[in-house]
C-alpha cells in the first residue's frame, strides 16, 4: 500500500511539473512571437506623439533583435522615412533606403523606397545624374504601366530643370500630351482633353500608349456627348484594348444612348409635295 501511494504521489508530482513546463514553453513563445509586434507598436506610438528619434530607436531595436522578423523591412522603411522627413539625417535615409532595395527585393515596398532614393537625390542633394539612374532602376522595377509612365515623366522633369530640353523632350515624348490630356479629363475639361489626346495620336502614331490614347479620346468625346463618334472611336479598339469587356461595355452603352435619343424624336412629317 505504501508503496502505491509513493508512485501515485510521484505520478502526480510529474503531471504537475509537466503542466509547469508546457505553461512556462508556452508562454515563452508566446512572448517571443509578439515582442517584434510590442517593438513595432511601440515605435508608433512614439511617432505619433512626435517622439521622431524615440521611434527610430524603437525601430533599430527591431531589426537589430529580430533580424528574421517579417516586420523587418517596415521598420527599415519606416527608419528611412523618419530620418529624411522629420530628422534631415538624407545621408542616413539614403542608407536605409538603400539596403531595402538591397536586402528585401521582394519586399512590397521595394518601389516606393527605390522612388524616395531618387527623390532624394533630385531634391535634397541636386544630384541630377544619380537621380535620373535612380529613376531608371525603379523603371526595370515597375509592371505598372500608369506608374511606369509617372517615372518616365519625372525623368523628363529632371532633365528640364538642367535646362537639357531636348533630353527632357525625348524622356517625355508620347506620354506628355497624354498626361496632359488625362489632368484636363480629371478636371472635366472634357474638350481640352480631347484635343490634347488627338494632337499625342497625331504626333505619334506608332506609340506604343497609342490604344490606350485613343481609349481616353473615346471617353472625352463621350462626355461630350458626341456619341457618333465615340462609337466608332471604340469599335476601332475592339480586340487591341487590354480589356475588352470595357470596350464592350462602352459600346453597348453607347448604342442604347442613341437608341433612347432616337426613340424619343418626333417622326418625321413629310412635306407635301409641290404643285407643278
Amino acid at each position: 500500500m505504501a508503496m502505491a501511494s509513493r508512485l501515485k504521489a510521484v505520478g502526480r508530482k510529474s503531471i504537475v511539473l509537466g503542466s509547469i513546463f508546457v505553461s512556462v514553453l508556452l508562454f515563452v513563445v508566446t512572448a517571443c512571437e509578439k515582442t517584434p509586434k510590442t517593438l513595432l507598436a511601440s515605435a508608433e506610438a512614439r511617432w505619433k506623439q512626435g517622439d521622431y528619434l524615440g521611434a527610430v530607436q524603437a525601430y533599430e531595436r527591431l531589426v537589430d533583435d529580430y533580424p528574421k522578423s517579417v516586420y523587418v523591412d517596415d521598420a527599415y522603411y519606416a527608419i528611412g522615412t523618419l530620418e529624411y522627413l522629420y530628422l534631415n539625417d538624407y545621408p542616413k535615409a539614403v542608407d536605409v533606403f538603400h539596403k531595402i532595395v538591397a536586402d528585401h527585393p521582394n519586399s512590397p515596398l521595394v518601389l516606393q523606397a527605390q522612388r524616395t532614393l531618387a527623390e532624394i537625390y533630385e531634391k535634397k542633394y541636386q544630384d541630377h545624374r544619380r537621380a535620373v539612374a535612380e529613376y531608371q532602376k525603379l523603371l526595370e522595377r515597375v509592371t505598372d504601366r500608369a506608374v511606369a509612365e509617372e517615372v518616365q515623366y519625372r525623368i523628363g522633369e529632371v532633365y528640364f530643370d538642367q535646362a537639357d530640353f531636348d533630353q527632357a523632350r525625348s524622356e517625355w515624348a508620347d506620354n506628355a500630351l497624354s498626361r496632359t490630356g488625362s489632368s484636363y479629363f480629371l478636371q472635366e475639361r472634357y474638350g481640352e482633353a480631347l484635343a490634347a489626346y488627338q494632337e499625342a495620336a497625331r504626333r505619334y502614331p506608332d506609340s506604343d500608349v497609342m490604344v490606350e490614347i485613343r481609349f481616353w479620346a473615346a471617353n472625352s468625346l463621350e462626355e461630350l456627348d458626341r456619341l457618333e463618334e465615340a462609337l466608332a472611336e471604340y469599335r476601332s479598339l475592339t480586340g487591341r484594348y487590354p480589356n475588352p469587356k470595357v470596350i464592350e461595355v462602352k459600346i453597348h452603352s453607347i448604342e442604347n444612348r442613341l437608341k433612347t435619343i432616337t426613340a424619343r424624336q418626333p417622326p418625321t412629317t413629310p412635306h407635301p409635295a409641290e404643285p407643278e
